[in-house]
């Protein structure tokens, strides 16, 4: 609600303006009353109002002394004038303060609720405008600080930058954390990319409620959807108080959001030169690794460095009795085969991400061997926002068992020209390939010819094509030391610019994020 002083050498007036209209209808209240302008002045320091109702005429000073010397300490703060006459002067001067309104005594009461109504519309106008200064101060600084910890800023823009938005620059020691929100394919947050920014306002709120003198904490949302944390301090010592920070935080998006959280703390550096070098630790650590359940906790970078290495090696499976399992058509022995291949025994909460990700695209890559015309995207986009083993296991199941029962239904029948273009394909798909030219050998019209394909195989031609080239492109990247370019120009690409969209639109993933997924021992 709106406060209110009122100011007037009258009692009896001020008396009567505190019931003239229910104050509290219109979202304000009274909350002090002066009986001249330098008990005013005396009643409003350290406590501003968001009105001033004051008389024009008083002993000591006048109520334009007042409004100057309130503008100047406070200039919010609105006015509105009484008088028990006019006086142009007064009103020239009034208006020229900026005052609500000039109001002659005995105070009309429609004319001062449609002054209050204009207040109202004015504070709503103001507020908007506040929070939009404040969204945009906000914004630029998570700009800043993504870019900061990316080591894409300028150093000169980047000192500019912090000193405007009053990043710490001049403390002791400087050191990155991490919070991710968990959302596997069985833990799915609904638009969260749109509140992630408003996540990291709430946590920097929260985690800065109790924290040491001289310490600070900025939080802010980073590209790939983690809330990134500065802690900040003026000595080396003591890091209880940033998990107990880290805790709050995490314990009030797991609430929030319903969603799993997992913290993640960095190594403290000395200046705000090696936050980069914090954040990436931390950024590497939760790329290296797979949590074994979905409990929220907390973690160091450093002592828990070498969690999970027992599992670094790389895991055997045996491929022979899975193709045989795909091809006996055995559903349930094909789950029994994928549990064990990922059963883990161990007290740790994390993993080596590596060997699991390349046992899940080795059995993936198998079921989709079965397809004729294979799609990538459903195997390889899904996994970055795999974090944990039973996401990725879950993923592994529904992908395989998609495949399984697509090989297992009923055969196809195609008409001698589809399967002449099948072929066609699987012997020559390394050179130019199109309608026309297989049109001219089998003697067909071009669009007669690609209506029966896409009657037979459900897909057009050049689709088929392309996704036939992205499978035996997928195979060299992932078996073969080729470059990208090399392995693009084997299977018909010489434009490799146009080999990396294909094979993004085709398998989801880039070829050096399919690589980067897929890391050899």
């Amino acid at each position: 609600m709106r406060s209110i002083l009122l100011v007037d050498d009258e009692p009896l007036i001020v008396e009567g303006m505190k019931s003239i209209i229910d104050w509290n209808a219109n979202n304000m209240y009274i909350a002090d009353t002066a009986h001249n302008g330098v008990d005013a002045l005396a009643k409003l320091d350290g406590s501003p109002v968001d009105l001033v109702i004051t008389d024009i005429m008083m002993p000591h000073m006048t109520g334009l002394e007042l409004i100057r010397e309130v503008k100047a300490r406070n200039p919010f703060t609105k006015f509105i004038i009484l008088s028990g006459y006019e006086e142009f002067n007064y009103v020239r001067e009034g208006i020229t303060l900026g005052v609500e309104n000039y109001l002659l005594k005995p105070v009309n009461i429609d004319e001062l609720e449609a002054t209050i109504k204009h207040m109202q519309l004015d504070w709503e106008r103001e507020e908007v405008r506040q929070i939009q200064m404040d969204q945009s101060w906000r914004i630029l600084r998570n700009n800043v600080l993504q870019r900061w910890a990316n080591e894409t800023i300028d150093a000169k823009e980047f000192r500019e930058r912090a000193q405007l938005l009053e990043i710490p620059m001049t403390k002791s020691s400087y050191c990155a954390a991490a919070l991710r929100i968990v959302s596997d394919l069985d833990h799915d947050v609904n638009d969260l990319e749109f509140y992630e920014p408003k996540i990291a306002e709430q946590c920097e709120i929260i985690g800065s409620n109790q924290i040491p003198d001289g310490c600070e904490i900025l939080c802010f949302p980073d590209q790939e959807g983690d809330i990134m944390v500065l802690f900040t301090s003026s000595g080396m010592g003591g890091e209880e108080w940033q998990y107990n920070a880290l805790r709050s935080m995490k314990q009030w998006i797991a609430t929030d959001t319903g969603a799993c959280v997992w913290g993640v703390i960095g190594r403290p550096v000395q200046t705000y030169l090696g936050f980069p070098q914090s954040c990436n630790e931390v950024k590497l650590w939760l790329q290296n690794h797979l949590f074994v359940d979905s409990e929220t906790f907390i973690v160091n970078t450093n002592s828990d460095a070498e969690s999970g290495t027992f599992h670094e090696q790389q895991r055997e499976l045996a491929l022979d009795q899975f193709h045989k399992l795909l091809r006996d058509g055995e559903s349930l022995q094909i789950d029994h085969f994928i549990d064990v291949s990922f059963n883990v025994q161990t007290e740790d909460s994390c993993l080596a991400r590596t060997p699991f990700f390349n046992s899940a695209i080795q059995l993936m890559l198998a079921a989709k061997d079965l397809e004729k015309n294979p799609d990538y995207g459903g195997v390889f986009g899904p996994l970055s926002r795999i974090h944990t083993l039973s996401g990725l296991k879950q993923l592994v199941k529904r992908v395989i068992h998609q495949t399984h029962d697509t090989y297992h239904a009923i055969e196809k029948e195609y008409s001698p020209h589809v399967m002449v273009m099948l072929d066609f394909v699987k012997n020559h798909y390394k050179e130019e390939l199109s309608l026309k030219t297989l049109s001219q050998k089998l003697d067909l019209h071009p669009n007669y010819l690609g209506q029966l394909f896409q009657q037979e195989e459900g897909t057009s031609f050049s689709d088929y094509v392309n996704q036939y080239r992205i499978e035996r492109a997928t195979h060299l990247l992932l078996y073969s030391d080729k470059k990208t370019a090399e392995v693009g120009a084997e299977v018909g690409y010489w434009d490799t610019s146009y080999f990396y969209r294909q094979f993004k639109k085709y398998a989801g993933v880039s070829p050096t994020e399919l690589r980067a997924m897929y890391m050899k021992k």
